[in-house]
This record gives structure tokens, C-alpha cells and sequence, in this order.
């Protein structure tokens, strides 16, 4: 599709996609769906899943099925698990980007794809959007809920920080803080 055929059919159907961009929302949704029931990954989800002990105590059974997040090298039940896209961060934004995202996204193999937890995949997902690495993107996470839970002043108190008037500058140094005792802890096992 041509920009010119896009804009074309964005006039003519105005009613259902106001803009460009809730066109390429609309049709991320579709390929997405499409994904969701994609031959390959769900043999690559049957070749990788193991039998784990039950994480319910209340559970019937001992075992149920599982796997091995890749990103984590925890165990996880089937249903709080992923399929990823080793290489992700598909963009769909523009007529230019549909081919390589259906690629991206459609065209795999198992060598292509990871087993992750829900909460690994989307720090993955951050980590490729922020251009950071997963460590770092944890961090950011982690720094997110604080902020959202209120709980930044207590942070930089308890750990005897200095307590900026701004949460952007509160933000920046709990992060800031946090990067150094990851760095300081990769250190030590140097």
C-alpha cells in the first residue's frame, strides 16, 4: 500500500480510523492475533515446556507444566509464561514498516524465539524501547513503582540520599543509586 492509496483510504473511511496511527494500531492488533495461534509457536511452546513441581500447595496434582524463562533462568508455570521474539522491537508505524514487521513478527523459527516470564518480557520490551540494557530497564521498572507507590522520599531517606523537590529529580537519583549497587555488586563478583 501506497501512501497515497493509505491516505486515500483514511479519507474514504474517516469514521472508522481518524488517523494514521490508529490504522497501524488496528492492524498491529490483527498480526498480533495472527501470532497468537502461529504453528510455530505453538510447537516451540510444546518442544520447551517441562513438568515442575507445583507452585499451588492447594494444587491436586504434584507436577505441572512449566518452563525455564530465558531471560531469568527461573522456573515458571506454562500460563506465566511467553513466547519472545529473541530479536523484538518490531516497529509499526508507518506504510514503510509493514513489511518488515509481518517479517519480524510472522516470519520465525525456533531459533528464532525464547520462552520468558510475562514480567521478563516486559522489561525486555522496555530494555529495546529505552535502548538499555535488561538490567538497566529493571531498575527503571523497579524506580517506576516506587514512584507510583509513593514510596521515593522513604527511599532516598533510608538510604541517606538527598530528597530533590522534583520526583523527576527524585526519580533520576534512585535510579542513579540503583545502577551503582549493581555496578558495585557486578564488581565484586569480578
Amino acid at each position: 500500500m501506497t501512501n497515497d492509496k493509505l491516505e486515500k483510504m483514511l479519507t474514504e473511511m474517516s469514521h472508522v480510523w481518524k488517523t494514521e496511527s490508529s490504522f497501524m494500531s488496528w492492524l498491529r492488533g490483527g498480526i498480533r492475533r495472527i501470532w497468537a495461534k502461529h504453528p510455530v509457536k505453538l510447537d516451540f511452546i510444546k518442544q520447551n515446556r517441562v513438568k515442575i513441581p507445583n507452585p499451588n500447595p492447594n494444587g491436586r496434582v504434584k507436577t505441572v507444566w512449566g518452563g525455564k524463562c530465558a531471560l531469568t533462568g527461573e522456573y515458571f508455570v506454562l500460563n506465566e509464561l511467553e513466547c519472545d521474539h529473541k530479536v523484538g522491537n518490531s516497529s509499526l508505524k508507518s506504510v514503510e514498516d509493514i513489511q518488515s514487521f509481518v517479517e519480524g513478527v510472522l516470519l520465525v523459527t525456533a531459533d528464532d524465539l525464547q520462552l520468558v516470564s510475562k514480567e521478563a518480557h516486559k522489561i525486555k520490551s522496555y530494555a529495546e524501547k529505552q535502548s538499555i540494557s535488561f538490567e538497566e530497564a529493571k531498575i527503571e521498572k523497579e524506580v517506576i513503582e516506587i514512584i507510583k507507590q509513593k514510596k521515593d522520599k522513604e527511599y532516598l531517606q533510608e538510604n541517606q540520599l538527598p530528597v530533590s523537590s522534583t520526583q523527576s529529580a527524585r526519580r533520576a537519583t534512585i535510579v542513579a543509586h540503583k545502577l551503582s549497587l549493581l555496578k558495585e555488586k557486578e564488581n565484586a563478583c569480578i
